[in-house]
Protein backbone atom coordinates (compact mmCIF):
# COMPACT_ATOMS: atom_id res chain seq x y z
CA UNK A 1 0.00 0.00 0.00
CA UNK A 2 2.91 2.60 1.15
CA UNK A 3 5.01 1.46 -2.07
CA UNK A 4 2.51 2.88 -4.53
CA UNK A 5 1.52 6.08 -2.66
CA UNK A 6 5.33 8.01 -3.86
CA UNK A 7 4.71 6.80 -7.24
CA UNK A 8 1.07 8.33 -7.33
CA UNK A 9 2.79 11.54 -6.21
CA UNK A 10 5.58 11.37 -8.83
CA UNK A 11 2.34 11.01 -11.69
CA UNK A 12 0.22 14.44 -10.11
CA UNK A 13 3.89 16.17 -10.13
CA UNK A 14 4.42 15.41 -14.06
CA UNK A 15 0.97 15.85 -14.84
CA UNK A 16 0.80 19.37 -13.21
CA UNK A 17 3.76 20.55 -14.53
CA UNK A 18 2.77 19.85 -18.00
CA UNK A 19 -0.99 21.14 -17.31
CA UNK A 20 0.77 24.16 -16.49
CA UNK A 21 3.26 24.13 -19.54
CA UNK A 22 0.34 23.91 -21.89
CA UNK A 23 -0.91 26.68 -19.86
CA UNK A 24 2.03 28.89 -20.65
CA UNK A 25 1.98 28.59 -24.34
CA UNK A 26 -1.93 28.62 -25.18
CA UNK A 27 -0.65 32.47 -22.92
CA UNK A 28 1.43 32.70 -25.27
CA UNK A 29 -0.31 32.48 -28.69
CA UNK A 30 -3.08 34.38 -27.26
CA UNK A 31 -0.62 36.95 -26.96
CA UNK A 32 0.72 36.75 -30.56
CA UNK A 33 -0.07 39.18 -32.62
CA UNK A 34 -1.87 37.55 -35.96
CA UNK A 35 -0.51 38.99 -39.21
CA UNK A 36 -0.54 38.14 -42.57
CA UNK A 37 2.91 37.21 -44.22
CA UNK A 38 3.85 36.86 -48.07
CA UNK A 39 7.50 35.22 -49.06
CA UNK A 40 9.51 37.05 -51.41
CA UNK A 41 10.27 35.97 -55.14
CA UNK A 42 11.95 36.51 -58.25
CA UNK A 43 10.40 38.00 -61.13
CA UNK A 44 9.64 40.07 -64.09
CA UNK A 45 9.51 43.91 -62.83
CA UNK A 46 7.42 46.68 -65.32
CA UNK A 47 6.33 49.86 -63.92
CA UNK A 48 3.80 52.63 -66.19
CA UNK A 49 2.91 55.84 -66.59
CA UNK A 50 -1.03 56.22 -67.25
CA UNK A 51 -2.79 58.31 -69.29
CA UNK A 52 -6.22 58.85 -70.98
CA UNK A 53 -6.04 59.63 -74.68
CA UNK A 54 -8.78 59.69 -77.59
CA UNK A 55 -8.59 57.30 -80.28
CA UNK A 56 -7.90 58.12 -83.77
CA UNK A 57 -7.98 56.47 -87.19
CA UNK A 58 -4.69 55.25 -89.09
CA UNK A 59 -5.79 56.89 -91.95
CA UNK A 60 -8.35 59.35 -92.59
CA UNK A 61 -9.92 60.87 -95.81
CA UNK A 62 -12.59 63.27 -96.94
CA UNK A 63 -13.97 62.09 -99.91
CA UNK A 64 -14.54 65.14 -102.03
CA UNK A 65 -14.28 66.22 -105.97
CA UNK A 66 -11.55 68.81 -106.93
CA UNK A 67 -14.63 70.06 -109.43
CA UNK A 68 -17.73 71.93 -108.55
CA UNK A 69 -21.07 70.62 -109.41
CA UNK A 70 -24.27 68.41 -108.57
CA UNK A 71 -23.78 65.21 -107.12
CA UNK A 72 -25.15 62.36 -109.85
CA UNK A 73 -23.90 58.66 -108.08
CA UNK A 74 -23.04 58.04 -104.08
CA UNK A 75 -22.24 54.20 -104.92
CA UNK A 76 -21.02 53.61 -101.35
CA UNK A 77 -23.00 53.66 -97.68
CA UNK A 78 -22.34 54.51 -94.39
CA UNK A 79 -19.92 50.78 -92.58
CA UNK A 80 -19.09 49.57 -96.44
CA UNK A 81 -15.55 48.42 -96.71
CA UNK A 82 -13.82 49.26 -99.64
CA UNK A 83 -10.53 48.78 -101.33
CA UNK A 84 -8.18 51.65 -102.73
CA UNK A 85 -9.46 52.44 -105.85
CA UNK A 86 -12.50 51.45 -105.83
CA UNK A 87 -15.27 53.80 -106.86
CA UNK A 88 -17.16 56.08 -104.14
CA UNK A 89 -19.01 58.47 -106.30
CA UNK A 90 -19.27 61.29 -109.25
CA UNK A 91 -20.89 64.52 -110.19
CA UNK A 92 -22.83 64.87 -112.99
CA UNK A 93 -20.18 64.96 -115.58
CA UNK A 94 -22.59 65.47 -118.87
CA UNK A 95 -20.70 69.39 -119.57
CA UNK A 96 -17.46 67.82 -118.74
CA UNK A 97 -17.89 65.11 -121.25
CA UNK A 98 -19.26 67.70 -124.00
CA UNK A 99 -16.26 70.47 -123.29
CA UNK A 100 -13.70 67.19 -123.35
CA UNK A 101 -15.09 66.89 -126.73
CA UNK A 102 -14.79 70.13 -127.85
CA UNK A 103 -11.12 70.49 -126.52
CA UNK A 104 -10.24 67.27 -128.49
CA UNK A 105 -11.51 68.83 -131.83
CA UNK A 106 -9.83 71.89 -131.21
CA UNK A 107 -6.66 70.43 -130.70
CA UNK A 108 -7.00 68.07 -133.57
CA UNK A 109 -7.64 71.54 -135.78
CA UNK A 110 -4.76 73.27 -134.14
CA UNK A 111 -2.48 69.97 -134.72
CA UNK A 112 -3.55 70.22 -138.16
CA UNK A 113 -2.39 73.85 -138.73
CA UNK A 114 0.67 73.44 -137.28
CA UNK A 115 1.60 71.03 -139.52
CA UNK A 116 0.57 72.97 -142.31
CA UNK A 117 2.82 76.11 -141.43
CA UNK A 118 5.69 73.32 -140.77
CA UNK A 119 5.65 71.88 -144.30
CA UNK A 120 5.19 75.80 -145.35
CA UNK A 121 8.20 76.72 -143.80
CA UNK A 122 10.01 73.79 -144.63
CA UNK A 123 9.54 75.01 -148.10
CA UNK A 124 9.88 78.05 -148.29
CA UNK A 125 13.31 77.27 -147.10
CA UNK A 126 14.27 75.45 -149.59
CA UNK A 127 13.36 78.04 -151.95
CA UNK A 128 15.07 80.82 -150.00
CA UNK A 129 18.65 78.79 -150.11
CA UNK A 130 17.80 79.19 -153.98
CA UNK A 131 16.81 82.41 -153.52
CA UNK A 132 13.79 81.84 -155.15
CA UNK A 133 11.90 83.97 -152.43
CA UNK A 134 12.59 86.48 -150.53
CA UNK A 135 14.15 86.54 -146.66
CA UNK A 136 10.51 88.24 -145.75
CA UNK A 137 8.70 85.45 -147.09
CA UNK A 138 10.91 83.20 -145.28
CA UNK A 139 10.59 85.61 -141.99
CA UNK A 140 6.70 85.16 -142.59
CA UNK A 141 6.81 81.78 -142.76
CA UNK A 142 8.70 81.32 -139.49
CA UNK A 143 6.26 83.72 -137.80
CA UNK A 144 3.10 81.23 -139.20
CA UNK A 145 4.81 78.28 -137.79
CA UNK A 146 5.71 79.84 -134.35
CA UNK A 147 1.53 81.40 -134.42
CA UNK A 148 0.52 77.47 -135.11
CA UNK A 149 3.02 76.01 -132.53
CA UNK A 150 1.55 78.30 -129.65
CA UNK A 151 -2.31 77.47 -131.02
CA UNK A 152 -1.04 73.71 -130.48
CA UNK A 153 -0.11 74.13 -126.97
CA UNK A 154 -3.17 76.47 -126.25
CA UNK A 155 -5.50 73.59 -127.49
CA UNK A 156 -3.70 70.52 -125.82
CA UNK A 157 -3.61 72.67 -122.53
CA UNK A 158 -7.27 73.32 -122.59
CA UNK A 159 -7.47 69.23 -123.02
CA UNK A 160 -5.84 68.83 -120.11
CA UNK A 161 -7.75 70.49 -117.86
CA UNK A 162 -10.82 69.77 -119.28
CA UNK A 163 -9.89 65.95 -118.97
CA UNK A 164 -8.24 66.93 -115.51
CA UNK A 165 -11.46 68.45 -114.46
CA UNK A 166 -13.06 64.93 -115.47
CA UNK A 167 -11.09 62.82 -113.82
CA UNK A 168 -11.48 64.68 -110.57
CA UNK A 169 -14.99 64.46 -111.26
CA UNK A 170 -15.04 60.96 -110.20
CA UNK A 171 -14.00 60.03 -106.54
CA UNK A 172 -12.07 57.32 -105.69
CA UNK A 173 -11.07 55.46 -102.60
CA UNK A 174 -7.51 56.51 -101.96
CA UNK A 175 -6.58 54.01 -99.97
CA UNK A 176 -8.46 50.33 -98.20
CA UNK A 177 -10.70 51.39 -95.43
CA UNK A 178 -14.38 52.17 -94.03
CA UNK A 179 -16.73 54.61 -95.34
CA UNK A 180 -17.89 56.26 -91.32
CA UNK A 181 -19.60 59.30 -92.88
CA UNK A 182 -21.70 59.92 -95.81
CA UNK A 183 -22.33 63.94 -95.46
CA UNK A 184 -24.30 64.61 -98.66
CA UNK A 185 -27.09 63.16 -100.84
CA UNK A 186 -27.45 62.44 -104.56
CA UNK A 187 -28.14 66.02 -106.50
CA UNK A 188 -26.30 68.38 -104.24
CA UNK A 189 -23.97 70.48 -105.18
CA UNK A 190 -20.74 70.99 -104.01
CA UNK A 191 -18.18 73.46 -104.61
CA UNK A 192 -14.74 72.73 -102.33
CA UNK A 193 -13.62 75.99 -103.36
CA UNK A 194 -16.33 77.68 -101.22
CA UNK A 195 -15.42 76.10 -97.48
CA UNK A 196 -13.11 73.76 -96.40
CA UNK A 197 -14.58 70.92 -94.82
CA UNK A 198 -16.68 70.14 -97.89
CA UNK A 199 -17.19 66.79 -98.75
CA UNK A 200 -19.08 63.54 -99.94
CA UNK A 201 -18.01 60.97 -97.61
CA UNK A 202 -15.41 60.56 -94.78
CA UNK A 203 -12.87 57.22 -95.32
CA UNK A 204 -11.24 56.14 -92.73
CA UNK A 205 -8.09 53.31 -92.30
CA UNK A 206 -8.83 51.12 -89.11
CA UNK A 207 -6.78 48.38 -89.34
CA UNK A 208 -4.81 50.08 -86.54
CA UNK A 209 -5.59 52.89 -84.92
CA UNK A 210 -4.05 56.02 -82.93
CA UNK A 211 -4.44 57.11 -79.39
CA UNK A 212 -3.66 60.79 -79.02
CA UNK A 213 -2.59 61.45 -75.74
CA UNK A 214 -1.23 64.86 -73.86
CA UNK A 215 1.99 64.19 -71.63
CA UNK A 216 2.88 66.56 -68.87
CA UNK A 217 6.78 68.16 -69.22
CA UNK A 218 8.48 66.14 -66.17
CA UNK A 219 7.77 63.09 -68.09
CA UNK A 220 8.19 63.44 -71.79
CA UNK A 221 12.04 62.52 -71.12
CA UNK A 222 11.05 58.73 -70.17
CA UNK A 223 8.82 57.96 -72.79
CA UNK A 224 10.55 57.22 -76.39
CA UNK A 225 8.88 55.53 -80.08
CA UNK A 226 9.00 52.28 -79.28
CA UNK A 227 8.00 51.27 -75.80
CA UNK A 228 5.28 48.65 -75.17
CA UNK A 229 1.76 50.10 -73.79
CA UNK A 230 -1.16 48.53 -72.70
CA UNK A 231 -4.72 50.05 -73.60
CA UNK A 232 -8.36 49.70 -72.43
CA UNK A 233 -10.85 51.47 -74.20
CA UNK A 234 -14.24 52.59 -73.24
CA UNK A 235 -15.88 50.92 -75.47
CA UNK A 236 -14.60 46.95 -74.77
CA UNK A 237 -13.80 47.52 -70.97
CA UNK A 238 -13.45 43.83 -70.29
CA UNK A 239 -10.26 43.82 -72.51
CA UNK A 240 -6.81 44.93 -73.14
CA UNK A 241 -5.03 45.59 -76.12
CA UNK A 242 -1.03 46.02 -76.82
CA UNK A 243 0.61 48.95 -78.60
CA UNK A 244 3.57 50.66 -79.14
CA UNK A 245 4.52 54.07 -78.62
CA UNK A 246 4.65 55.77 -82.40
CA UNK A 247 5.59 58.83 -82.31
CA UNK A 248 6.33 62.31 -79.52
CA UNK A 249 5.88 65.98 -80.29
CA UNK A 250 9.63 67.66 -79.38
CA UNK A 251 7.81 71.14 -78.94
CA UNK A 252 5.66 71.68 -76.39
CA UNK A 253 1.60 73.03 -76.70
CA UNK A 254 2.37 77.18 -76.48
CA UNK A 255 -1.15 77.09 -73.78
CA UNK A 256 -1.04 73.52 -72.12
CA UNK A 257 2.53 73.07 -71.79
CA UNK A 258 2.30 69.27 -72.55
CA UNK A 259 3.94 66.93 -75.15
CA UNK A 260 1.76 65.15 -78.03
CA UNK A 261 2.38 61.21 -78.05
CA UNK A 262 0.72 58.87 -80.52
CA UNK A 263 0.81 55.30 -79.65
CA UNK A 264 -0.15 52.72 -82.43
CA UNK A 265 -2.66 49.56 -81.87
CA UNK A 266 -2.87 46.75 -84.20
CA UNK A 267 -6.50 46.54 -85.19
CA UNK A 268 -7.54 44.06 -87.76
CA UNK A 269 -10.72 43.13 -86.60
CA UNK A 270 -11.74 46.90 -86.48
CA UNK A 271 -13.40 45.97 -83.21
CA UNK A 272 -11.51 49.77 -81.36
CA UNK A 273 -13.72 52.33 -83.10
CA UNK A 274 -12.53 55.87 -84.11
CA UNK A 275 -13.27 58.85 -81.44
CA UNK A 276 -13.75 56.60 -78.02
CA UNK A 277 -11.76 57.51 -75.52
CA UNK A 278 -8.64 55.04 -73.94
CA UNK A 279 -6.17 54.55 -70.91
CA UNK A 280 -3.45 54.21 -72.11
CA UNK A 281 -0.27 52.60 -69.38
CA UNK A 282 3.11 53.17 -71.27
CA UNK A 283 5.85 50.85 -69.84
CA UNK A 284 8.75 53.03 -68.89
CA UNK A 285 11.04 50.33 -67.51
CA UNK A 286 11.46 46.15 -67.79
CA UNK A 287 13.53 44.14 -65.84
CA UNK A 288 14.10 40.32 -65.34
CA UNK A 289 14.73 38.07 -62.82
CA UNK A 290 14.41 40.57 -60.09
CA UNK A 291 13.78 40.44 -56.68
CA UNK A 292 10.40 41.90 -56.20
CA UNK A 293 8.66 43.34 -52.61
CA UNK A 294 5.13 43.82 -52.21
CA UNK A 295 4.55 47.78 -51.52
CA UNK A 296 2.17 47.06 -48.13
CA UNK A 297 5.32 45.57 -46.38
CA UNK A 298 7.34 48.48 -46.50
CA UNK A 299 7.01 51.04 -43.96
CA UNK A 300 8.43 54.71 -44.12
CA UNK A 301 9.96 53.35 -47.19
CA UNK A 302 13.37 52.28 -45.30
CA UNK A 303 12.38 49.16 -43.25
CA UNK A 304 10.19 45.93 -43.33
CA UNK A 305 9.26 43.55 -40.81
CA UNK A 306 10.30 39.47 -41.21
CA UNK A 307 8.07 36.62 -39.64
CA UNK A 308 11.11 34.51 -38.21
CA UNK A 309 9.71 31.79 -36.56
CA UNK A 310 6.86 33.00 -35.11
CA UNK A 311 8.98 36.57 -33.83
CA UNK A 312 9.07 40.07 -36.12
CA UNK A 313 12.32 41.33 -37.02
CA UNK A 314 12.55 44.50 -38.24
CA UNK A 315 14.87 44.59 -41.55
CA UNK A 316 16.20 47.82 -43.37
CA UNK A 317 15.87 47.56 -47.21
CA UNK A 318 16.69 49.75 -49.93
CA UNK A 319 14.30 49.94 -52.78
CA UNK A 320 14.42 51.36 -56.33
CA UNK A 321 11.69 51.80 -58.66
CA UNK A 322 7.76 51.03 -57.68
CA UNK A 323 5.04 50.08 -59.77
CA UNK A 324 1.23 49.47 -58.22
CA UNK A 325 1.82 46.31 -56.15
CA UNK A 326 4.89 46.14 -55.72
CA UNK A 327 9.19 47.48 -55.16
CA UNK A 328 12.07 46.48 -56.50
CA UNK A 329 14.20 45.10 -53.91
CA UNK A 330 18.03 46.48 -54.34
CA UNK A 331 19.30 45.16 -51.37
CA UNK A 332 18.70 43.58 -47.51
CA UNK A 333 16.64 41.16 -48.67
CA UNK A 334 16.70 37.59 -50.22
CA UNK A 335 13.96 35.10 -52.07
CA UNK A 336 12.53 32.79 -49.82
CA UNK A 337 12.12 35.18 -47.07
CA UNK A 338 8.53 35.87 -45.54
CA UNK A 339 7.67 39.53 -44.93
CA UNK A 340 4.81 40.59 -43.02
CA UNK A 341 1.80 42.58 -45.36
CA UNK A 342 -0.69 42.99 -42.92
CA UNK A 343 -0.70 44.00 -39.31
CA UNK A 344 3.33 45.30 -39.55
CA UNK A 345 2.51 48.97 -38.96
CA UNK A 346 2.93 49.74 -34.98
CA UNK A 347 5.23 46.06 -34.59
CA UNK A 348 7.63 46.22 -32.68
CA UNK A 349 11.01 44.42 -33.40
CA UNK A 350 10.59 41.17 -31.70
CA UNK A 351 7.15 40.87 -30.68
CA UNK A 352 5.41 37.38 -31.03
CA UNK A 353 3.37 37.36 -33.88
CA UNK A 354 0.89 34.51 -35.94
CA UNK A 355 1.49 33.88 -39.15
CA UNK A 356 -1.40 33.62 -41.76
CA UNK A 357 -0.54 33.14 -45.61
CA UNK A 358 -1.24 36.47 -47.60
CA UNK A 359 -4.60 36.51 -49.26
CA UNK A 360 -5.77 34.03 -46.37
Amino acid sequence: MKRWIPGVLIMLLVLTGCSKKEEGTAEMKKKAIPVKVETLKRGTFSCYLTYKGTVQPWRRANIAPDASGRIDKIYKKQGDRVRKGDLLAELDTTTLRLQAKQARAATAVAEAGYRDAELNHKRLKSLREKNAVSQMQLEKAELALEAAETEKKSAQANLDLVTHTLENSIMRAPFDGIITLKNMEEGDIINPMMGMGASVLTLMDLSRVKVVLDVAAENIETIAPGQSCIVRVISLPEETFSGTVYSKNLAADPVSKTFKIETVIENPETRIKAGVFADVAIEICHLEDTLLLPAAALIDNRYVVLYDNGVARQIPVKVGKRNANHYQVIEGLEAGQEVVVEGNYDLKDGADILREEAGQ
